[in-house]
């Protein structure tokens, strides 16, 4: 989609991705780690749905799938 949006193909934002070590991969956290944050921010607030969640996941510097 970045690349559509930007006006070029796919395998140019790839290449120039890796050109600048900028990574897309998904973090690597285990599960236990991971239920630890999702408690963490639950506690924190209870009432906020899955895309505050991912969100706070994200200033964590954790990216997931």
């Amino acid at each position: 989609k970045l690349a559509r949006v930007m006006g070029i193909h796919r395998n140019t934002l790839r290449s120039y991705l890796k050109q600048n070590d900028v990574s897309y991969k998904y973090s690597e956290i285990s599960d236990a780690d991971l239920d630890n944050a999702v408690r963490g921010f639950r506690q924190m607030k209870p009432n906020s749905g899955v895309r505050y969640l991912t969100g706070h996941l994200r200033q964590l510097g954790l990216r997931i799938q």
